[in-house]
C-alpha cells in the first residue's frame, strides 16, 4: 500500500509583506496545475481558509503512483509555483523493502522539499499495527 497525508500553506514568497498580485498569479497557476492533473487516486484540494490558501492531499493506493499522481511531485510543484510555501507530507510505501515499516516525512520549506525521518508514527509495526 502507498499511504499519504499532507498539507501546505501556499505563499508566493516568504516575505511578511507579500505581493497580492503575485500571490493571485501563483494561486491561479496552482489551480490550473491541479485541474490539469485530473486527480483521481485520492484527495487533492486547494482552497482559501481565513484568507490564506491551503493545499491538502491524501490517499491510499495499492502501489506507488506514477509520477503524475505522486503527492511528492504535487508538493514539489507547489513549491516551484509558490516558493514561500510550507507544509508536511507523510508517506508510507509498503512495497519499498528498505523502508516499508516506516513513514517518511517530506517537509516543504521555502518552496523546497526535504525528506525527513518520522519520529511519531514509525515503526509502523508494532507502533500502529500488530505483528502479522
Amino acid at each position: 500500500m502507498y499511504e499519504y497525508h499532507g498539507w501546505a500553506t501556499i505563499r508566493e514568497s516568504a516575505s511578511f509583506e507579500e505581493d497580492e498580485d503575485q500571490q493571485d498569479i501563483a494561486i491561479q497557476q496552482l489551480r490550473e496545475y491541479i485541474e490539469e492533473l485530473d486527480w483521481s487516486p485520492g484527495v487533492l484540494d486547494l482552497r482559501a481558509v481565513n484568507g490564506d490558501f491551503q493545499l491538502w492531499v491524501a490517499g491510499l493506493d495499492n502501489h506507488k503512483p506514477e509520477t503524475k499522481y505522486n503527492p511528492i511531485e504535487v508538493f514539489r510543484k507547489a513549491g516551484e509555483i509558490a516558493p514561500g510555501s510550507y507544509g508536511l507530507l507523510y508517506v508510507r510505501d509498503s512495497d519499498d523493502m528498505a523502508s516499508s515499516n516506516q513513514f517518511k516525512v517530506y517537509t516543504l520549506v521555502r518552496g523546497e522539499i526535504m525528506e525527513q525521518a518520522d519520529p511519531f508514527l514509525s515503526p509502523f509495526v508494532p507502533k500502529l499495527e500488530d505483528e502479522f
